[in-house]
């Protein structure tokens, strides 16, 4: 099935250990975060980014997405490519509206530190090439030529309808049921999944700088402009203009 969406394609902007959203106005006070859009810090807020440049190809999307850093052997990973698809997964897509102004959102867990062998939830894998073998700690996969590791960060799609942040950054967001938001979050805003590439086959003396590998999580900062969120939002969701492809990226 064909899922309603469209995409922007960002650059790495910055690396620093800042986290404005979890630890706001405390420079170096997080783990090292790669960070995608408008240059980020401590000091950011949604307001500064709107003023900024940014690495973002979507006209009018002056958002920031943040990830922690991969690293090999301690060393930054160098990135391949970055993606985001805004779609939706509801039984009725007509019913999505725009994130509000200024809404940012937290998920996964830096906290998290389990194994995450092959099959386990929440895996780096192979993009483009098959996965040959699994790194010594069974937490990484090993990608055959022509193949780079990468992974997907999906937030959830339903809002409570009254607050852009809460004290956790993830409760005022919530899953739907049955295909739809209701409930304590009955607000249905697009569907956000971050498509994280790496120049890396994956391997062996990889880890985040959050730690292993299930502690992957992802950041967003709502920047964009409304008008072109809203058009977006209209256009490609509501209408289902087939302004892209059911997310399965792999280039």
């Amino acid at each position: 099935m064909r899922v309603p969406e469209f995409h922007t394609d960002c650059s790495m902007s910055t690396r620093a250990a800042d986290d404005p959203i979890v630890l706001p106005g405390l420079p170096g006070a997080s783990h090292m975060h790669t960070f995608f859009g408008p240059k980020v810090n401590a000091a950011t807020t949604p307001a500064k980014l709107l003023a900024s440049p940014t690495t973002c190809n979507a006209p009018g999307d002056h958002s920031a997405y943040w990830v922690p850093q991969l690293l090999r052997d301690g060393k930054p990973v160098p990135m391949k490519n970055f993606r985001v698809y805004y779609g939706s997964r509801l039984k009725d897509p007509s019913t999505v509206v725009p994130f509000p102004p200024g809404l940012v959102m937290v998920t996964g867990d830096a906290k998290r530190q389990v194994a995450t062998p092959k099959g386990a939830s929440g895996q780096f894998w192979c993009a483009g090439s098959a996965e040959i073998g699994r790194s010594a700690d069974g937490n990484w996969p090993v990608c055959a030529k022509g193949g780079n590791l990468i992974r997907q960060v999906t937030f959830e799609d339903c809002w409570d309808g009254k607050h852009i942040d809460s004290p956790d950054h993830k409760s005022h967001m919530g899953p739907s049921t049955n295909g739809k938001c209701s409930g304590k979050y009955p607000v249905a805003v697009p569907n956000i999944s971050l498509m994280v590439g790496y120049n890396s086959l994956g391997g062996n003396g990889l880890k985040l700088s959050s730690g292993m590998a299930s502690s992957m999580h992802g950041d967003f900062m709502n920047a964009w402009k409304p008008e072109k969120l809203g058009a977006l939002v209209k256009i490609c969701i509501n209408a289902d203009a087939k302004c892209g492809t059911t997310p399965g990226w792999n280039s």
